[in-house]
């Protein structure tokens, strides 16, 4: 099967993982470029045609911090799959909101910092889906901790949240997008001990095993 084959499969699979994970909190708009992305048109809204898509615009509608006692009800956030070697490689990813969340991961002019962990790691097997769930706690400041020598892009936000939260979520109740169940023939709930072991190269959702 050729490079293209592959990629027009994987575009109809990750579009169809974000469909089912739209949710309270999370949405989605798909588009062909980011020119369309940018003006909000020409939406791609059919699993058919999403072989086109390679720009999503991610809608996080959960409250996160954008300054000190400062926060946003709203996050949007712009992915491009339109990489080397996608899905190896991550997605760009970049803030499409005017207020940036005030975090260590997020920068004004600069890609999401989602750490080798979220993606990288993976060699691929891993969709848009799982990365809607990382930037989802990311944004909820629930993830796993770094150590205290860890300052990413805002050291400042990190001191804030730890002498505020005292390392927890900002909102413990917040619930998230979960993966479809077709996914993994499990119910609609996410289990961070899930991972893709094995994809064939058609990308279908059949295709896919996991292991816990």
């Amino acid at each position: 099967m050729s490079r293209l084959n592959d990629l027009a499969g994987r575009r109809r699979f990750d579009f169809s993982i974000l469909t089912d994970m739209r949710c309270e909190v999370f949405d989605f708009t798909a588009h062909v470029n980011v020119a369309d992305l940018n003006d909000r048109k020409h939406a791609i809204t059919r699993v058919d045609d999403a072989v086109r898509v390679s720009k999503y615009r991610l809608v996080f509608r959960m409250p996160t911090l954008i300054g000190p006692g400062r926060f946003s009800s709203s996050t949007e956030i712009g992915v491009s799959t339109d990489v080397v070697d996608y899905p190896i490689n991550e997605p760009n990813t970049w803030m499409i909101s005017p207020d940036v969340p005030w975090s260590p991961h997020f920068r004004e002019g600069s890609p999401v910092c989602l750490g080798n962990e979220a993606w990288k790691d993976h060699r691929g097997h891993i969709t848009l889906g799982h990365l809607v769930l990382h930037l989802a706690r990311l944004l909820n400041w629930d993830e796993k901790g770094r150590g205290l020598g860890y300052v990413g892009w805002n050291g400042t936000a990190i001191e804030y949240h730890r002498t505020h939260y005292r390392g927890r979520p900002l909102n413990p109740d917040i619930k998230y997008p979960t993966l479809p169940s077709w996914l993994s023939g499990t119910p609609d709930t996410m289990s961070d001990g899930f991972e893709i072991i094995t994809m064939s190269v058609a990308w279908k959702p059949s295709s896919v095993e996991w292991l816990q």
